[in-house]
């Protein structure tokens, strides 16, 4: 058997299957017609996966729930793969888990059960794969490394310890894979990806672990790994500043070891605090099993998602906003109905909006779609006069919005209210959709967008809570 030319209609083991890069690789096979087995450890999650699989075109999906830390539920997981689809063309595996922590914080139950996931979770996939290969005399076995298996980074001790091992068993099974031509090893070996994985991750540091930006999306991942099947190579860097990384780690240890840590604290560790917790290491969370984590491009958090999986943060492109846009929140200490009411209220629009300096007329209808706020923008004497038009309003949830300010251009803007206890999380994410700002890469258009968004949620907030702070007395 030669690697397959395609993956249309092969059959394809998915481990990881429920969440982040095992179910974006598990939605491109099935795109491709493929017939797919997938395994992870919650029912729950796989069932909503093998919908989600079907609907995006699978010839057919089997489900076999498996903790890939028990070698003889691995073998069970092959054997129902082979006794209903016959052979196994491919064999992907995504498995793994997260833990932050300073290497002597971290429970010492947790470091051993990151490394059984990680790395004893691959050995007993790998090796039923191979044994599997070798009797249908060939196949294609990919394995999800990381950066992380290449460099080294603080607070992440136990996932890097893994994915160094990883790597290293993956370069040995490349070198027997030599003497069966036909059975193929690669390794994918993604960066920053904007997957759960984080969020779901055992955290001892006391705030929340995050994805360095640049990220990079799943289906990026999950296109490599459809590569390695049908062109299989020893290993595909997944990630722009992956190589620089890298050399970075092996030609400038000193440089590199001054940095790294600085750079973890601001890139890898959001500013949202949280209480120690073994995450989804010992026990599935299907709750937050899904394709796609919380994160922005430039490693801003959305609080806004969705249950389905691979549709958790709604698409805006349909209204104008483009994906990317960097999101800033902030915590209102007031109720969703007490922000509603100020955004409601179209002529204090021009007290929060950081630029806006008068209100010249707004429309009855307001904040209803269609409505307008008539406003200016700069400093007196020379401003100008424009609109804003609401595009979309759920009262009470989101407001998203066109503003004007020709000729300079104009911009959509889109809020989001979440409820958090007796407050609210207030969101924005903002970016030019017409005018001469388009001319300017979105990196330098967000480094300008984003302190002005911050001030005017501090302004909206103090707004809102003045007002509902004083209906209260």
């Amino acid at each position: 058997m030669t690697a397959p030319s395609s993956p249309k209609r092969l059959v394809v083991v998915v481990t990881g299957a429920s969440s982040g890069i095992g179910l974006a690789a598990a939605r491109a096979f099935a795109r491709r017609g493929a017939r797919l087995v997938l395994a992870a450890r919650s029912p729950e999650s796989l069932a909503a996966a093998e919908r989600s699989c079907l609907d995006e075109g699978a010839e057919e999906v089997l489900v076999v729930p498996t903790d890939v830390t028990d070698h003889a539920a691995v073998g069970a997981l092959f054997e129902a793969s082979t006794r209903r689809c016959g052979r196994v063309d491919a064999v992907v595996h995504a498995a793994a888990v997260v833990a932050y922590g300073r290497f002597d914080d971290l429970p010492p139950d947790v470091f051993d059960r990151v490394m059984a996931t990680n790395l004893t979770g691959t050995a007993n996939v790998s090796r039923a794969a191979l044994r599997l290969f070798r009797s249908q005399q060939g196949g294609s076995l990919v394995l999800t490394g990381s950066l992380l298996g290449k460099i080294a980074v603080p607070y992440m001790g136990s996932y890097v310890t893994s994915k160094w091992a990883v790597h290293g068993l993956a370069r040995v099974l490349q070198i027997e894979a030599r003497e069966t031509p036909d059975i193929h090893v690669s390794v994918v070996s993604p960066g920053s990806v904007n997957t759960p994985a984080y969020t779901q991750a055992a955290n001892y540091t006391g705030w929340e672990g995050r994805p360095p930006p640049p990220i990079d999306p799943p289906e990026k991942v999950a296109e490599a790994i459809v590569r390695a099947v049908e062109r299989p190579r020893r290993d595909i860097s997944v990630g722009l500043p992956n190589p620089l990384a890298v050399f970075g780690f092996r030609a400038l240890p000193d440089v590199f070891d001054v940095l790294v840590t600085p750079l973890m604290r601001v890139g890898g560790l959001s500013r949202r605090s949280i209480q120690p917790h073994s995450g989804n290491v010992f026990v599935a969370e299907p709750s937050g099993d899904r394709e796609h984590g919380p994160w922005g491009r430039l490693g801003f958090r959305s609080p806004v998602a969705s249950s389905s999986p691979g549709h958790e943060r709604r698409e805006m492109t349909d209204r104008g906003e483009l994906e990317g846009s960097a999101v800033v929140t902030h915590r209102v200490n007031a109720p969703p109905d007490a922000v509603w009411a100020v955004l409601s209220d179209g002529w204090m629009y021009a007290t929060w909006v950081v630029g806006a300096s008068r209100v010249r007329d707004v429309e009855d209808s307001w904040p209803a779609e269609g409505s307008l706020v008539h406003h200016s923008f700069g400093l007196w004497p020379a401003v100008i006069s424009d609109t804003t038009e609401v595009l979309s309003a759920d009262p009470r949830r989101e407001l998203v919005m066109k503003a004007r300010g020709w000729p300079a251009g104009e911009a959509h803007v889109r809020l989001v209210l979440l409820g958090d206890g007796d407050g609210t999380v207030v969101s924005i994410e903002e970016d030019v959709v017409a005018g001469p700002g388009m001319l300017l890469p979105r990196q330098i258009r967000q480094a300008a967008v984003v302190p002005r968004n911050r001030e005017a949620l501090r302004r909206l907030a103090f707004l809102v809570e003045g007002r509902y702070h004083d209906s209260l007395s």
